[in-house]
């Protein structure tokens, strides 16, 4: 029963009411769909999904562990369980790092309801919210193996995990380690935990800096994005402001209207900001490597996220992005403030401490002191009232229809030859997922090469993409001379996938005259454009699988730590 009790599990059911709140309608059967958020009833094991097909690997190795449990679950189910694992991960580990319930239910409170989640669910980026829910145990653990109490064996395990979510949670994980680990210490034995968890982290990571390095796409980053993803202000504090709420996403559509109203977004500036400077002053707190490392981690994610915006950062941003190798991770810098929002979790969570515990001191009751506590976690969610069931509404589950699944599996089972999708644009809006926007999902329906337009339209210009593949297809499709069949044939497309109720570039009826029309339904037509000239699709190489093979010796690595850690505990107690 104490264990149900404890701050961790605390934390933790909080976490599971906030879930169950914020996804309302999504919880149902069949795919929560809009923007980046892409699921498919059975993902499988093709080249994108391993990284190894040339283009930027943004989904990996997070889309392989989606693939690994659809083996065993069906798709929409796998999605489900990973957006609950969000909150109750972060809840608990809110709770883990708190001194007693009622500061677990405050932090924890913050930690799952903030603008940073809300943006993140919004534009889809799952993979990010499980990096961050990550960050708290990462937090717990690194500080557990600082003060000796904890092997460095399991400091690896944690950051491993976070590295499963994808390239920004591994990142993040590495800065709030090391931050936690190293910050105020000349203790050896934290420096060489501090190394074993890189180690780990850069094996388990090279799932997707190998593939990256060796595609084309390493060098072909656009300017304009750096304008494009930095923060903006979402609510009427301009973007330092709206950051350091946790908000500030570059997205507009993802933003919610209650951020705009000066009064809400004012409460949530001065609680943020009340709470921070607060739980600083306590000496106690400084003194504690978890709090110290998180405060570190957090004005260096606080920084990352406005820098863009801030004098000369702009340049600097451009800089990493077009220079550096994989400069491109700092381009989206609002993503840091994950690392700023868990050092506002605690925050808030010690404050309610203080407040009870003063409370109990005057005569109040435990009731009174409880609720005094809870009512300062509560903040975040009178401020931010839209998140609740899915943003009031805006997101549900749907099915995909017959006909895409019926599509695609007579396209698996097709002749060799590259899928272009069209009309020749990114994002789609269909009927049968309430017009939400949605990244095209045909990359993920089949494993075989699919090329889709990966340049990002923005209201005053185009990013280009960084997919050659995808670049082929477009010069292909402008062909001179009209051409246009023996142009796509030439780079490697055999088949291409019209879908009609969709705006944008495609082909006429004219330019398809030649082409053999395999299947047509209301909302898909599948053209067979012949192997007359067909280029090979390039395939693989073995040197290509390396990254995957460290990243398995990685996560061995972590494992074989860990155990390692368990054998030894046992001895030094006995």
């Amino acid at each position: 029963m104490r264990r149900a009790t404890t701050p961790t599990a605390v934390g933790g059911l909080v976490g599971l009411l906030a879930a169950v709140v914020i996804l309302g309608p999504t919880l149902a059967p069949g795919f929560q769909l809009g923007y980046d958020m892409v699921f498919v009833p059975d993902l499988g094991f093709g080249e994108r999904t391993l990284g190894v097909d040339g283009a930027v690997p943004r989904a990996v190795p997070n889309d392989l562990v989606v693939a690994v449990l659809s083996t065993v679950l069906p798709g929409w189910l796998v999605q489900k369980l990973l957006l609950v694992t969000v909150f109750v991960a972060a809840g608990a580990g809110a709770g883990a790092l708190l001194p007693g319930r009622r500061a677990a239910v405050a932090g924890a409170l913050v930690a799952c309801w903030n603008p940073w989640i809300a943006e993140r669910l919004a534009i889809g980026h799952w993979g990010y919210l499980l990096g961050y829910a990550a960050l708290f145990w990462v937090v717990r653990t690194a500080g557990r193996v600082r003060r000796g109490e904890s092997a460095g064996g399991s400091l690896g395990v944690v950051l491993a995990l976070a590295g499963l979510s994808g390239s920004t949670g591994a990142v993040l994980a590495v800065v709030m380690a090391t931050a936690v680990l190293l910050a105020g210490s000349r203790w050896p034995r934290a420096w060489r935990a501090w190394g074993w968890a890189m180690l780990v982290s850069v094996l388990v990571a090279a799932s997707w800096w190998f593939p990256f390095l060796r595609s084309d796409a390493s060098s072909s980053a656009d300017s304009a994005g750096v304008e494009a993803f930095a923060a903006r202000g979402d609510t009427p504090w301009g973007m330092v402001g709206s950051v350091l709420t946790g908000g500030g996403i570059w997205n507009e559509a993802s933003w919610f209207a209650e951020r705009q109203s000066l009064l809400l977004s004012g409460v949530a500036l001065v609680g943020v900001l009340a709470a921070v400077v607060i739980a600083w002053s306590d000496a106690r707190v400084r003194s504690r490597p978890e709090y110290l490392g998180a405060a570190v981690a957090g004005l260096l994610g606080l920084v990352a996220g406005i820098a863009a915006g801030l004098p000369g950062g702009r340049e600097l941003v451009s800089f990493l992005v077009l220079q550096v190798p994989g400069g491109g991770l700092v381009r989206d810098g609002q993503k840091f403030a994950a690392l700023w929002m868990v050092e506002v979790s605690l925050a808030v969570g010690l404050c309610a401490a203080r407040l009870a515990a003063t409370a109990s001191r005057r005569g109040a009751g435990r009731w009174i002191a409880g609720g005094l506590a809870a009512a300062t976690g509560l903040v975040t969610v009178v401020t931010l009232p839209g998140l609740a069931w899915g943003a009031g509404g805006r997101w549900g589950s749907v099915d995909y229809p017959v006909d895409f699944t019926f599509v695609a599996e007579r396209l698996e089972r097709a002749e060799p030859g590259a899928v272009a999708v069209l009309p020749w644009t990114q994002y789609r809006r269909y009927g049968w997922n309430d017009d939400r926007v949605l990244l095209d999902p045909w990359p993920r329906l089949l494993q075989r090469d699919v090329r889709v337009n990966d340049a990002l339209p923005l209201r005053d210009g185009v990013v280009a993409g960084e997919d050659p593949r995808a670049a082929d297809v477009t010069r292909a499709l402008g062909a001179p001379g009209g051409d246009v069949l023996a142009a796509l044939r030439a780079v490697g497309v055999r088949h291409v996938l019209i879908q009609p109720d969709q705006p944008g570039p495609t082909l006429t009826a004219l330019q398809l005259a030649d082409a053999d029309l395999r299947v047509r339904t209301e909302s898909l037509e599948w053209w067979d454009l012949g192997d007359e000239g067909l280029a090979p699709v390039p395939e693989a190489e073995p040197i290509d699988h390396l990254g995957l093979a460290l990243g398995g010796l990685g996560l061995l690595l972590a494992a074989g730590g860990a155990a390692r850690a368990v054998v030894r505990r046992p001895r030094e107690h006995s």
